[in-house]
């Protein structure tokens, strides 16, 4: 339960984090005359739902994670929890609740903003938007605090969760992008108008950008993170913690074989009259797939969470290459 339950918060983070930085960052300054498309305004309503539906089962997830962690922690049955005050005092006693507290305010901001989006669904401030980018930076990103990376030690550790931050908040900009965009494409098919074409084209050169630089975080932060928590291959191949670990990359670069073929065999063609449509329901499948395949990356990170890491049940002579 507990895997399911992080795998769910996890995913749900990404995609409300991903959702937000592709409305505002990509799609927002390739937005101009197309601003009124029907479709275009039709999208931004999905894109706000997908928000909601991230949100509220993120909040959900967390509040049972934080339930059946609690469970975990005392040895007791979840009936007693409440009555006990024993997820009380998880909450407000230990570094995992406060992060959870700073996580609910962010939680509670954010959906005052998406209110507000709501109420404007052709235009919102610019302020607006990059407040949400924020909230949901920082709502992915304190996830780090809940992991392995704030049980490491001193500058180490602060290294670990540096790392672990850029890791979830890159993770997140690209897999929870890959559903909007996904549907900006099938709403530029559908749409009459140029403009829309248009932008769809430029957010695909954007996303494509931001997912080059996602790529390159994950893969620093990645290997930050792989060195600290198994700390040499024997126990990279050994483990169990390992073994799960190399299924994660084994996924990842998938992903980047299929957003590099996306990006030098599909992304040029948007530029052509006769092949655009084509090369947008391409794209359109291509980032469906990747969302599916990022979405089993979550859950083995959810698992990962759960393990001891490869470093801890590995003889010390084969720590750090020692």
């Amino acid at each position: 339960m507990l895997i399911a339950l992080r795998a769910a918060h996890l995913a749900s983070t990404a995609l409300l984090t991903g959702t937000m930085i592709f409305v505002v960052l990509v799609v927002g300054p390739a937005v101009r005359d197309a601003r009124a498309d029907p479709q275009l305004i039709a999208w931004r309503g999905q894109s706000t739902r997908i928000a909601w539906i991230g949100l509220l089962t993120a909040v959900l997830s967390g509040a049972a994670w934080l339930v059946v962690l609690a469970a975990d922690i005392s040895g007791r049955p979840l009936h007693d929890l409440f009555t006990d005050d024993i997820v009380w005092s998880v909450l407000t006693r230990t570094r995992f609740g406060t992060d959870w507290i700073v996580r609910l305010v962010a939680a509670l901001l954010l959906a005052g903003g998406l209110i507000a989006l709501g109420r404007r669904p052709g235009a919102s401030p610019r302020s607006l938007g990059a407040a949400m980018v924020t909230l949901a930076i920082l709502f992915l990103g304190s996830l780090a605090w809940s992991g392995h990376a704030s049980g490491t030690p001193g500058i180490a550790g602060d290294v670990h969760v540096t790392a672990d931050v850029l890791h979830l908040v890159a993770a997140g900009a690209w897999i929870g992008g890959l559903v909007p965009f996904a549907l900006l494409l099938a709403a530029a098919r559908r749409a009459a108008d140029p403009a829309v074409a248009s932008v769809a084209r430029e957010a695909t050169l954007r996303f494509s950008t931001l997912g080059v630089i996602a790529v390159a975080t994950i893969l620093v932060s990645g290997a930050v993170n792989t060195y600290v928590l198994v700390g040499s291959v024997p126990a990279l191949v050994a483990t169990g913690y390992g073994r799960l670990l190399l299924v994660k990359i084994g996924l990842f670069v998938a992903m980047v074989g299929i957003a590099a073929f996306n990006r030098l065999r599909l992304t040029p063609r948007l530029s052509s009259t006769r092949n655009s449509m084509d090369a947008q329901r391409q794209l359109q499948r291509n980032s469906l797939i990747e969302a599916a395949m990022g979405l089993l990356i979550l859950v083995i990170v959810g698992a990962l969470g759960t393990l001891p890491p490869g470093l801890h049940t590995m003889p010390s002579s084969h720590v750090h290459g020692s």
